[in-house]
Order: structure tokens, then C-alpha cells, then sequence
């Protein structure tokens, strides 16, 4: 999945439907007709993330899905699960 970093979001989130931190990586990205000259890829509109603890991308819509910044010490960087205390 090809992404395009992203600074509008914090960096941890929760994302509604996943029981764990999720890292939003940047803008999912898709090449267009003019690629193949231009190089340049444009924005699907959703966001690619990856739980914390997995590697498995997937795409989140901005609009639709509820996003919630998690505070520094909120998760485990371990596991993903929030308030699991273990590796804060």
C-alpha cells in the first residue's frame, strides 16, 4: 500500500472499531493517468494505519471513522492495548 506522509494527525490514535492504538502513517496514494510521465501520485482521501504491535496496513476514512488522539503514556508500545502498563 503506497502512503504519502501525513501531518494534519497525531502520529497514535484510536480508530473506531480497533480495540488498540493504531499509528497513522500518512495519505494512501494511487497513481493516476498522468503518473507514468509525472511521477506523482493523488490522495484516495483515506488515511493508511497500522495497529500498534502488528505490521498489517489498512486504510481509514477520516470522515467516517471516529479518530481520537491517545496522550503519550495512554498506550503500550508493546501490545497496542490501551492502558496496558507494561512497556509505556
Amino acid at each position: 500500500m503506497r502512503y504519502e506522509p501525513q501531518t494534519e494527525h497525531p502520529d497514535v490514535m484510536t480508530v473506531e472499531g480497533y480495540p488498540c492504538a493504531c499509528q497513522i502513517l500518512g495519505w494512501e496514494t494511487e497513481p493516476d493517468a498522468d503518473t507514468v510521465w509525472t511521477g506523482y501520485e493523488v490522495r484516495t482521501g483515506y488515511l493508511v494505519a497500522v495497529m500498534v504491535g502488528d505490521d498489517r496496513q489498512f486504510t481509514v476514512d477520516p470522515e467516517e471513522d471516529t479518530l481520537t488522539a491517545i496522550p503519550e503514556g495512554g498506550y503500550c508500545r508493546e501490545c497496542g492495548q490501551l492502558g496496558c502498563g507494561w512497556c509505556v
